[in-house]
């Protein structure tokens, strides 16, 4: 999917332009989205953040600590009044989180041409995470999690298309797919081992940018298959660096799914670090 005639989104919203699809969810298309919730129930799509919880790829599992608590006051006596304080010591793409768009690059380019000698030590000087602001935007649950692909394991187009059709949906410009595959399922379950899910084909990227979806997601740590050694998944990065589309993963999705909803508005709000290449998140979907 990468490569001369990759269809990309470059210069579309200028050539200063760090944000990517961020820029299609406004105006009507945000006061569209903003209609879609009927009864104003909340799920969150996060996983909970603790030690033994699914992390994506190599990184370390969170760190809890707390600096003040009851024992502290019980040392000193103190029954009356007291407080307790913590800390987090987490990989910004170790638990549910969104991809920034300085997180992968080919061809010695960023998203919208930027060079990747931008991303040094001290983070990443375009396209950082904190130029991202709030996504809202339409979101599509589709259900792969017991069915049968055109392309064994692989969501291809054919197959978006067909649960579309079948959750009566209709994708437009802005809109945010969100896949379970039932892998996190799994994973909570310490069930893994053995077994295989269904994941985002790279044959998607043209899909994704011909229908001018904003965000992706996935109820795993990849969306699309992890790449071998050595080689970077070729869906991030057409989505990242060619499209600025934004890949959310780690979802929990089960609760909607386990509801019946197909479709609802997705709240994705980055937490704003500076030149940062992603954000843990607590994603909210309402209906």
């Amino acid at each position: 999917m990468t490569g001369p005639g990759t269809p990309n989104n470059w210069g579309r919203w200028g050539a200063h332009d760090e944000r990517g699809t961020a820029n299609l969810l406004a105006g009507e298309t945000l006061v569209s989205a903003l209609r879609t919730p009927a009864t104003g129930k909340v799920y969150s799509l996060a996983i909970a953040i603790r030690s033994d919880a699914p992390v994506a790829g190599n990184r370390i599992p969170p760190l809890h600590l707390m600096s003040q608590d009851g024992g502290d006051f019980s040392a000193l006596g103190r029954s009356d009044e007291g407080s307790a304080d913590d800390y987090l010591v987490i990989a910004t793409h170790g638990t549910t989180h969104v991809d920034g768009l300085g997180h992968m690059w080919y061809g010695g380019r960023l998203y919208n041409g930027f060079d990747y000698t931008e991303v040094r030590s001290s983070g990443t000087g375009r396209c950082g995470i904190e130029k991202t602001g709030g996504l809202v935007a339409r979101a599509h649950l589709l259900d792969f999690a017991d069915v049968q692909c055109e392309r064994p394991g692989a969501i291809g187009p054919a197959d978006v298309e067909k649960m579309l059709k079948k959750n009566g949906a209709t994708v437009i410009a802005g809109d945010a797919l969100l896949f379970r595959t039932g892998w996190m399922r799994a994973a909570l379950d310490k069930q893994l081992s053995g077994r295989t899910f269904n994941v985002a084909g790279p044959e998607l990227g043209g899909w994704i940018a011909e229908h001018d979806i904003s965000i992706v997601g996935a109820d795993n740590e990849a969306v699309e298959a992890t790449a071998r050694r050595g080689e970077y998944p070729p869906l991030h990065l057409v989505l990242i660096r060619d499209l600025g589309v934004y890949i959310l993963e780690l979802l929990d999705l089960d609760g909607p799914v386990a509801d019946g909803v197909t479709t609802g508005l997705l709240v994705v709000a980055p937490l704003r670090i500076s030149r940062g290449v992603g954000s843990p998140l607590n994603p909210l979907l309402i209906v």
